[in-house]
């Protein structure tokens, strides 16, 4: 890693150039519409049938469940398709299950809608609150019966393996096992039909008045309350929708929150769950008690032991710069844990950062794949990230400015496109010629690029760590901020970050 900082001045125009480079070394080493109560719509089951109707379903006449089926109907926890059917022996996924349990015991209406989500969501987000053992990326599969004993079990405040779920229930009169009244005989493996489910439900309500949840669990780190492992819905729950979307080199997204940038978070979402968390903030929490937020370096080290000096993937091994000096990796219960230390403030935790173990492993490029996406992503989150340090320090947050942002970009694709790595260009073109090209009118500017690094969240770390002028560009008086990003050039990724006062 190499920087060099220039400041200039010209008349009333104070120019202030800092440049960051960084490199990475590589040592090889079937379903129907299903409008719900409150008209959001699902797989499995269609409520177009009353319950006033419910008798009348032409397949369950002689079917061995038509009393639960009645029940259930007249209850409001499920109905019938459109045809006239109930279909008892079709098969019904883990979000059908959990919601007739929640419509069973709580009702729809009483569960807050999650918007822009799927219709099951919400369900969810309210089983996630119980801490109750199910899976959102199991949403559409079919449900198996070992795992809708756990759920049974976990409903009435017990959290047991599915065997002695099995076992809970058999012993109090909840089920009867599918060939006998054992473990063995109860079906675990099989999967779980509408009917069966219903007369799961009328079991447990005739002897439970009410349902419970399992005591949260020790999360080794969380964000805002949000963990590794956590659903999108929960997430949604405790924060709210994302002010933002961001694609990451990690293949998930990130959920940007920047509506207020005194507790800024990324939380990184893959297939409905989260695998990533990050926030300079705070409002982290660990179970560690001699780690917390204003902890330093040497208080993780005491706790943690050294860092990671490398991390190996396949039959690579990517070693890490200086490790514990501006950062510390770790790996620590399934994740791999990023502490970014502020070497101007007595190497105290700036941020941090929680990435799953197997979504970490999986990337096996170290700068991803690049993607318009991806780029603006760096080029968003470099701005909320400067912002946040800057409130962190009681200053104000910068304003964006898309003309200032084109300049910088320009610059970063210069860079890569030319082969060179310097706040003046082979031909001479510097960063006061570059803003009157780009038709910026500006009292003070200042410039900060950075090149190698695999993204925003990095180059960030190194430039708020510099001591050759990108902290002061950083937390500068200057009013406004473009970041343009670039991906080619032997340095993969190039970094621009813009500055300016306009003139008055």
């Amino acid at each position: 890693m190499s920087e060099s900082h220039v400041r200039l001045n010209r008349k009333m125009v104070r120019w202030s150039l800092s440049a960051l480079v960084a490199s990475a070394l590589l040592v090889s080493a079937g379903s129907s519409g299903w409008p719900s109560a409150d008209g959001a719509k699902g797989p499995g089951l269609l409520l177009q049938v009353s319950a006033a109707e419910a008798s009348v379903f032409s397949d369950v006449t002689t079917h061995w469940g038509r009393a639960s089926i009645e029940w259930a109907v007249k209850q409001g926890v499920v109905d019938g398709f459109a045809d006239g059917t109930f279909q008892p022996d079709k098969l019904v996924s883990e979000a059908e299950f959990v919601t007739m349990l929640l419509r069973a015991y709580v009702g729809s209406s009483a569960i807050a809608d999650q918007p822009n989500a799927p219709w099951y969501a919400k369900y969810y987000a309210y089983a996630g609150e119980m801490h109750w053992p199910v899976d959102e990326a199991r949403a559409n599969t079919p449900y198996k019966r070992g795992l809708a004993a756990r759920l049974l079990a976990a409903s009435q405040g017990q959290d047991l393996s599915e065997s002695g779920s099995i076992g809970y229930l058999l012993d109090n009169g909840l089920a009867q096992g599918k060939t006998s009244g054992t473990v063995e005989g109860f079906g675990a493996g099989d999967t779980l039909t509408r009917a069966e489910s219903v007369q799961f439900i009328r079991n447990l309500k005739s002897k439970a008045q009410y349902i419970s949840g399992l005591p949260a669990p020790v999360q080794p780190f969380a964000v805002r309350g949000v963990s590794i492992g956590d659903s999108v819905s929960s997430v949604q729950t405790k924060l709210g929708a994302p002010d933002r979307r961001d694609a990451s080199e990690y293949g998930f997204e990130w959920y940007i929150y920047n509506a207020d940038y005194a507790n800024y978070a990324q939380i990184g979402i893959m297939d409905r769950k989260v695998v990533g968390l990050y926030t300079n903030s705070s409002r982290w929490t660990t179970s560690k008690e001699a780690v917390q937020p204003g902890a330093a370096s040497r208080d993780v080290v005491k706790t943690f032991g050294k860092p990671l000096d490398s991390i190996t993937k396949g039959f690579t091994r990517y070693l890490i710069n200086s490790p514990g000096v501006e950062e510390g990796m770790y790996e620590i219960d399934g994740s791999y844990v990023t502490f970014y230390y502020d070497t101007h403030e007595g190497s105290a935790i700036e941020a941090i950062q929680v990435i799953a173990k197997d979504t970490e492993e999986a990337k096996k490029d170290y700068y991803g794949t690049p993607s318009e996406r991806l780029r603006t992503a760096y080029e968003l989150e470099a701005f909320d990230l400067a912002n946040a340090a800057r409130v962190k320090r009681g200053l104000k947050p910068y304003k964006w400015d898309d003309q200032v942002a084109g300049t910088a970009r320009k610059h970063s694709e210069d860079m890569a496109v030319n082969q060179y790595f310097a706040h003046e260009s082979p031909s001479g073109q510097n960063l006061g010629a570059r803003l009157d090209t780009g038709g910026v009118d500006y009292e003070s500017a200042a410039e900060n690029i950075a090149a190698g690094q695999p993204n925003a969240i990095t180059a960030h770390a190194g430039w708020l760590n510099s001591t050759t002028g990108h902290r002061k560009s950083l937390l500068s008086d200057l009013e406004r901020l473009g970041v343009g990003v670039y991906f080619g050039g032997k340095m993969h990724v190039y970094y621009t970050e813009n500055f300016i006062s306009p003139m008055n």
